[in-house]
């Protein structure tokens, strides 16, 4: 799992990446909510004031849903402009392709594609990306932490998996995540809140 430091680090080496390639974007479009972070730092290191977002679904919690949508569309005139389209990760490449030709029916001048971590499973290349992973395994970053793991939970609870040092042992095995074991017992305790308050 990237730290909140590592993600800093390296969204400032994409900003390089991108400098030196001599691309001057005139406008940033993040693809939510993954790439609102790494955008906001680039637009910083690009000293870029104009940056806008557009929402597509695709990832469920490890699995991808059968297509990917464009939920929030896009609000503002990229006509004629040169456009860095920026998410975290590219998985499966499918929401950065479907993002991609959703933006070209706007006319914009170029589009160039930017990403933290790219698969090398993705059947979609990044112009840009700092880090690239060869043997797929599943990324989770600071701003997702709890969401994914709460899906991967609740998969195993389904399966009769409950306690929380099963489920530190799968999530290891399964999933190669290494997490403290008070986040797990905070999680199961939520659920369990959760599951109380709707039951009541």
């Amino acid at each position: 799992m990237p730290s909140w430091m590592s993600v800093i680090r390296d969204s400032e080496k994409l900003s390089y990446l991108i400098k030196h390639s001599r691309y001057r974007p005139g406008i940033l479009v993040a693809i939510g909510r993954g790439g609102f972070v790494p955008a906001r730092i680039l637009c910083d290191h690009l000293l870029l004031r104009d940056m806008t977002s557009i929402k597509v679904e695709h990832w469920g919690v490890a699995k991808p849903r059968k297509k990917a949508v464009i939920k929030f569309p896009l609000c503002a005139d990229i006509k004629a402009k040169r456009v860095l389209l920026v998410d975290d990760i590219t998985d499966t490449g499918e929401t950065l392709r479907i993002s991609l030709e959703y933006l070209k029916g706007f006319a914009p001048k170029e589009i160039r594609t930017a990403v933290l971590v790219h698969k090398a499973t993705s059947r979609f290349q990044p112009d840009y990306y700092v880090r690239k992973i060869i043997k797929w395994r599943w990324v989770i970053f600071p701003w997702h932490i709890r969401e994914d793991l709460t899906g991967f939970i609740q998969g195993m609870e389904a399966e009769g998996i409950r306690s929380w040092q099963s489920i530190y042992s799968e999530l290891k095995s399964r999933y190669g995540i290494s997490i403290k074991s008070k986040t797990i017992k905070e999680i199961l305790s939520e659920l369990e809140a959760n599951e109380f308050h709707h039951s009541s």
